[in-house]
């Protein structure tokens, strides 16, 4: 089609140099085109401008274009660019070609849907009351400001760590035809066997846990790894043990389910082993890097965690939350690679801080458990996105992944170490606690002190901050608690956004 439209483009010349006094039709095509935004490849850009000034109704239809050359000239852009716009618009209908005449406005462009102007008298009705689920998620602190200079969010993207060159490679590989050939199709409920295989070599033997195939779910995430597990293991007429603080979606999806949530206590060494835990049928648990606390379970204390769930039999959902550093650290083997761990369901995630986008994680559970859980993601989505699971399993399989947790261990430490550094510097009566291998701080603020109106002075600051209240789920939300997360902030920042915020804090108490 582009050497198409060239022959044409010379055509068009050529009749411009035999009726040299003949003026063009349209004038002005700079003023119609431009100015670029230069977001995106310029032939695209030149489709796009094309297209609304026809929607616009500038281009009358019949209406010839400037040669390739000359569109080039004009705007200043390449002439093979002018000629795959030109081309790609003949394809969509917007244009027409005329052997030896040019390329013309045609005759019935594609329009755009017009919405119908219809008088829709009929009474609106009561959606609420239709609802099962109509517990809105409450955004983080601050989540809404624009233009805030520090942020302490948890689970934002971090552009810097991202290994851009070695992930596009693992792309370009998965985009060979033959490849394709593997991921294109319609898996049904079935996962990348790549990745399944890498999983079960390279990523959980870290953990401890030596799984089957069989044994392999890959998910959305690790999100979806908890609401499948939750919709499968917990109901009406079951009792759900969730700690207390907790994940706030992982209490809304129990909520979800309809079981009665038992909440249970946490200490400086995590989920305490309480009497509490025997009349549960499941109990749902994060052994490393307790969210939010960041507590970190014993080996004494998993052993009984494990022994309490054999003698009084309930099962264990083990939460793998910001566990992708922890082989990079000092770390213990998970809950699912112990004696006894075929009682737990392990959850985790592969892109968490990585790339949150890619949403990719995994369940591993016994071969039954993952039957189920199959085909109850296959009744959402059938399975994960094809391309990106044959992309990680590349990424992996090139060491790339182990490279980037190297590299984002250390940086994590660095920044972490300069907020202690700093809280210590310039909040120093505020009692924190962290644990390597983590990007969160769970900080306990001094009496008087309210962590909402903490947030609102840090936010007008150009500091974002979490409020630790969301994280209690009995009722009693105190406030005196709030998140910080290194996940974002550059190292440089830190100190000027803590000094900031010791600022926020010193009129949050003057208002109070």
């Amino acid at each position: 089609m582009t050497a198409s439209v060239d022959r044409e483009g010379q055509g068009a010349d050529r009749e411009a140099a035999l009726h040299p006094r003949r003026p063009p039709p349209v004038v002005g095509w700079e003023r119609l085109l431009l100015p670029f935004d230069r977001k995106g490849p310029a032939h695209v850009q030149l489709m796009r401008a094309l297209i609304e000034a026809l929607e616009r109704g500038d281009l009358p239809a019949g209406v010839r274009l400037p040669s390739g050359r000359d569109l080039a000239r004009m705007l200043g852009i390449g002439r093979n660019t002018a000629l795959a716009a030109l081309s790609a618009l003949v394809d969509q209908g917007y244009l027409v070609s005329k052997e030896r005449s040019g390329v013309f406005v045609a005759d019935r462009p594609p329009a755009p849907a017009k919405r119908p102007q219809l008088q829709d008298k009929s009474s609106a009705p009561d959606w609420r009351r239709r609802f099962t689920f109509d517990d809105v998620e409450e955004r983080e602190d601050g989540d809404r400001q624009a233009g805030c200079a520090h942020s302490f969010l948890y689970g934002q993207f971090d552009a810097s760590l991202f290994p851009v060159a070695a992930w596009r490679e693992c792309e370009r590989a998965a985009l060979s035809k033959l490849e394709i050939a593997r991921w294109g199709r319609d898996m049904i409920d079935e996962d990348d066997v790549d990745l399944v295989e890498e999983l079960r070599k390279h990523v959980l033997p870290y953990y401890g846990i030596w799984a089957r195939q069989d044994e392999i779910l890959i998910t959305l995430g690790g999100q979806q790894g908890r609401y499948l597990v939750a919709q499968l293991l917990s109901g009406r007429g079951t009792i759900a043990g969730m700690e207390n603080p907790g994940m706030p979606d992982m209490a809304k999806v129990l909520r979800m389910t309809g079981a009665e949530i038992r909440h249970l206590a946490v200490d400086e060494q995590g989920l305490v082993t309480s009497q509490a835990l025997y009349t549960c049928d499941t109990v749902y648990v994060t052994t490393d890097h307790q969210n939010p606390t960041t507590a970190t379970m014993p080996i004494a204390r998993r052993y009984e965690l494990l022994a309490q769930a054999a003698a009084h039999d309930f099962v264990l959902v083990e939460d793998t939350f910001e566990t992708e550093f922890v082989s990079q650290m000092a770390t213990l083997p998970s809950l699912k690679g112990m004696e006894g761990g075929n009682r737990v369901v392990h959850v985790g995630s592969l892109s968490k801080l990585m790339a949150p986008g890619l949403r990719l994680g995994y369940v591993v559970a016994p071969p039954l458990v993952i039957s189920r859980l199959r085909a109850l993601r296959r009744l959402i989505h059938r399975h994960p996105p094809g391309n990106n699971q044959r992309a990680l399993a590349i990424f992996i399989r090139h060491g790339h992944y182990r490279t980037y947790q190297r590299r984002a261990a250390l940086e994590l430490d660095r920044r972490s170490k300069a907020l202690g550094s700093a809280l210590n510097r310039w909040l120093p009566d505020f009692r924190w606690r962290h644990r390597g291998g983590t990007s969160t701080f769970w900080i306990e603020l001094p009496n008087g002190l309210n962590n909402r109106e903490l947030a609102a002075n840090a936010a007008r600051h150009g500091v974002l901050i979490t409020s630790g209240d969301r994280y209690f789920h009995d009722g009693s939300q105190p406030t005196k608690f709030i998140r910080l997360s290194v996940s974002t902030i550059d190292e440089a920042q830190i100190d000027a956004a803590v000094r900031l915020l010791a600022t926020a804090r010193g009129e949050a108490q003057s208002a109070g």
